[in-house]
Order: C-alpha cells, then sequence, then structure tokens
C-alpha cells in the first residue's frame, strides 16, 4: 500500500508500505558496505502507485552497482510481482503463486443501502469528474470510458515492464499475462522467474552476483533495522494505564478480523486501482480491462 508499513490490526497482516519498502532500499542502495540486496516478497499485491514506487527503487539499486535478487514467498502475485519483476534474479518456491499480471479496480455502489436506512446524500462538486469515486453513484458514461481507459494504461504498463525486466518478447508476456495466477513450475518454464528453491538458494545468488567466494564470511543487514525491544517500547508501548484497554480492543479486533477477510474476499476493503492476485491458488484472476564485510 502507499504510505508507511506496519501492521494492520484490522485484517490481522502486515503492509508493505511504498514509502518504509522504497526508503529501506535506497539505504541498502546508498551504504557503500553494502554488496548486494535480497528483497523478499511475500504478498498478494494492492495499489498500483505503491508497486511502481518499490519497483523504481530496485532499477535505482541496479544503477548504483548493486545486484537485487529477489525471493519470493508462499504469493508473489499481481503487485507482488510488479515489485520483483526487474530484479536481477527471481528465486521462488515450486508453489509459490506468481504473475497474475493484470489489473482489477471498481468500486462499491452504496446508494441503496443508505435509502434504506433513510439516509439521503447530496455532493458539490468542482469539475465534470470530482465525483468519479462516489460510492452513492454508477459511473456515468464519460466516467466508465475514463475509468476503463486508466485501467487499459496500467495494463500495458505492467505488460511492457515485465517484457523489458524479464528480457521477454511484449507478444509473450501478453499471452502469459491476463490476470492469470501461475505456480512458481509454471512462472520458472515461462521465464517469469529463474529459479526454484528459497530463501539459502536467493542467498547463494547474491553471493555470486557480487562476486563472493562462497567461503567467505559474509554479514547479513536487515533494511530497515530491526528495533530492539527496549527501543520499541521506548518509542510505540503504552502507558500502563492504557494496557488494560488496548487488551479489550486485541480481544474486539480478534472478533472483527473474520468479517474483514470475508468482506476482503468479496471486494468490500479493496482500495481503487489496485493490482491484486486472486485468494484462490491455481483461479485465474478477470482482468478488469484488456487489458563491509561484505554485506
Amino acid at each position: 500500500m502507499r504510505g508507511e508499513g506496519g501492521y494492520d490490526p484490522l485484517g490481522g497482516e502486515f503492509v508493505m508500505g511504498s514509502d518504509t519498502v522504497a526508503r529501506a532500499l535506497r539505504a541498502a542502495a546508498d551504504d557503500e558496505d553494502v554488496r548486494a540486496i535480497v528483497f523478499r516478497v511475500s504478498s498478494p499485491g494492492g495499489s498500483y502507485v505503491a508497486s511502481d514506487t518499490i519497483w523504481r527503487e530496485t532499477i535505482r539499486a541496479q544503477q548504483q552497482g548493486k545486484p537485487v535478487i529477489v525471493s519470493m514467498g508462499d504469493v508473489a502475485a499481481s503487485g507482488g510481482y510488479f515489485v520483483s519483476m526487474h530484479a536481477d534474479k527471481i528465486v521462488a518456491q515450486p508453489g509459490t503463486i506468481t504473475a497474475s499480471i493484470g489489473v482489477l479496480a471498481g468500486k462499491l455502489i452504496t446508494d441503496g443501502l443508505w435509502r434504506k436506512i433513510g439516509i439521503h446524500w447530496d455532493d458539490v462538486q468542482a469539475g465534470a469528474n470530482a465525483s468519479i469515486w462516489s460510492p452513492t453513484h454508477d459511473y456515468d458514461e464519460k466516467e466508465y470510458a475514463r475509468f476503463q481507459a486508466a485501467l487499459d494504461r496500467i495494463y500495458e504498463d505492467f505488460t511492457s515492464k515485465v517484457a523489458d525486466g524479464r528480457g521477454l518478447p511484449l507478444e509473450t508476456v501478453q499471452q502469459i499475462a491476463k490476470g492469470r495466477v501461475w505456480s512458481g513450475e509454471d512462472a520458472l518454464r515461462l521465464g517469469l522467474v529463474d529459479q526454484l528453491g528459497g530463501w539459502e538458494t536467493a542467498l547463494k545468488l547474491a553471493r555470486d552476483a557480487a562476486g563472493i567466494e562462497s567461503a567467505a564470511s559474509i554479514r547479513l543487514e536487515r533494511f530497515p533495522r530491526r528495533r530492539g525491544f527496549f527501543e520499541a517500547l521506548r518509542d510505540e508501548g503504552p502507558p500502563s494505564g492504557e494496557r488494560a484497554a488496548l487488551a479489550a480492543l486485541e480481544r474486539l479486533l480478534s472478533e472483527v478480523r473474520p468479517l474483514a477477510r470475508l468482506a476482503k474476499r468479496l471486494g468490500l476493503r479493496e482500495p481503487r486501482g489496485v493490482l491484486t492476485a486472486s485468494d484462490l491458488p491455481g483461479s485465474e484472476e478477470t482482468v478488469t480491462s484488456r487489458s563491509n564485510s561484505p554485506r
């Protein structure tokens, strides 16, 4: 997502914030002691703008002579693939859900709900399309045309960047894109990833790319730096008088999370303009539009 990363208590998941990840990649790229970057990706996707922001930082790191190796987790699809596609090498597990090169967006119309409970809305706008994302009305003909054009532009940008990053003909990418979800094994066959394996495989490729002998000692540095317990407590720890309230809130959230996850599966919590893979492994996602020690 755009902005800072962190833990989403409602969804019970960690968010790859573009500001946080971009800053970490820049810090690693600017560090003279860093010889290579291993970028661990485990994400079904999200905001197109956030994905593009992170993708750009992988390019910048490479331009500074820092090879970037992506290590994929259980899922690295859609926006998760977008941030990975220009790495020097991509490593996936055989069952990693990957690719889903497509774009899906829309909005939830709530006008009928409000009418049923007796609430009526008016709006004041300046500009013909100022209320295009209003949930109280559907797109009109001109708004829908602009919406489709935006999706076409994102899809064209995604596929062309895959072709450039993976060294594939654009026509080939267009055939394997269309929002389809592939396993890691399939992605290897199609040229979307370079090797099957896990963290150790990615680390070996990072050594090779940096020209570090296999017997040489290395030091792994985490970006962003992990804070110690007392540092985190000092920065974020609540006063003792609030702990009981926070405990009660956590219990409440534990009850709400299943509903939040259900809403997400139904598309009710998806932000507009997203690149998100299907939650169902093996299924196809519909594309709304066509379209020192060395470290």
